[in-house]
């Protein structure tokens, strides 16, 4: 009898935040883009906003957020009865548009409550929200219950606690020029793991890490490589040769280009080569020669986007040598040149702070 008294009283202990917590006021139903706040990020925002307020609204609403371009759109539409109201907004930022369909609908239901009862019809005394930008749009339509004094007179309540919800989702959506510096954002791209072909003779791999910023599509990227040694022996004195170690930085400026959860970006790149070099070989002194070369080409930069701050990213760039360092050993003469053209292809993930 023990057991069954314990399992019972464990189910109810964690059951009692549910039950100390009423349900939200409101049907809602919520569709966004992966990485944009979805349907419970909306409705704990709603929580907040109404604190302990649990009445029933009698209201619905359905929200979605699609990508247009460059940027989000949000149309709200919310259900009262036999009133029905339409809002558009677009944004940059489907976090603001988030926002501000949590703060619209917290007001609403904050009025409906204020109001009081539904009327005779069954509907609230209530309407969304008028036009008054030309970037959002609202499409009321009433049903034949609907009270005639809903359509002209004087603002309820709740039509002004819209307004103001308005107001405060136009600001979200349309931010002043010194809210819209928050748009640039830093970027680490860590682990990378790369494949390179050339200047070498034989393909060698390298660990990276890269760090930038990102303003809207163009990032600015500075990234450096490790590779691994490699053996290089000379053409003509078989048993000599050099181990080459190199290091190398490069600058990508990048252009993007997003199609929902994929994206590509071209890029123009520059970069240097630091190559470190010492002979191989019988009666060899095994000094170290150090080199520096520089680098320009272009790239192209893949992303699958995983979420809002995470990026799973493979780029691939060519670069021509500009100066092509020579290997060489002391009583030897020329071990290798620099090939004039570099292949590397490189792959990690992009964390955006």
């Amino acid at each position: 009898m023990a057991w069954p008294i314990v399992g019972l009283s464990v189910v109810l202990f964690m059951a009692a935040p549910a039950l100390a917590e009423p349900p939200l006021p409101i049907d809602i139903r919520w569709e966004a883009p992966p990485g944009c706040p979805q349907e419970s990020d909306v409705r704990d925002r709603i929580q907040k906003l109404l604190g302990s307020r649990r009445q029933d609204s009698h209201l619905r609403a359905e929200g979605t957020i699609v990508r247009v371009g460059e940027r989000f759109r949000l149309e709200l539409v919310v259900r009262a009865g036999d009133v029905v109201g339409t809002r558009r907004i677009e944004s940059n930022s489907c976090e603001d548009l988030a926002g501000a369909a949590a703060v619209e609908l917290g007001l609403l239901i904050h009025s409906a409550e204020s109001d009081g009862e539904p009327n005779h019809s069954g509907t609230w005394p209530l309407t969304v929200p008028p036009v008054s930008k030309p970037e959002t749009s609202n499409s009321p339509s009433r049903g034949t219950d609907a009270h005639p004094s809903q359509a002209t007179g004087d603002a309820s309540p709740t039509q002004r606690a819209a307004n103001n919800a308005s107001a405060e989702s136009e600001s979200k959506a349309d931010p002043s020029p010194m809210a819209s510096q928050r748009g640039w954002r830093a970027l680490v791209q860590a682990p990378l793991v790369a494949l390179g072909v050339g200047p070498l003779p034989r393909t060698t791999a390298g660990v990276g890490l890269s760090g930038g910023i990102e303003h809207a599509n163009w990032q600015l990227q500075l990234n450096a490589f490790l590779w691994q040694r490699q053996s290089v022996p000379t053409p003509d004195f078989p048993g000599y040769g050099a181990d080459v170690d190199r290091i190398t930085g490069g600058l990508w400026a990048c252009r993007g280009f997003r199609f929902s959860w994929f994206g590509i970006s071209p890029c123009l790149t520059l970069g240097l080569d630091y190559v470190s070099a010492s002979g191989t070989g019988r009666d060899v002194v095994p000094s170290a020669q150090h080199m520096i070369g520089m680098t320009a080409g272009a790239g192209v930069q893949a992303r699958l986007y995983l979420a809002s701050c995470i990026r799973l990213l493979v780029a691939a760039g060519g670069q021509v040598e500009l100066s092509k360092p020579q290997i060489s050993i002391d009583g030897v003469g020329s071990v290798f040149q620099f090939a004039p053209a570099t292949l590397i292809i490189a792959s990690g993930l992009e964390w955006i702070l």
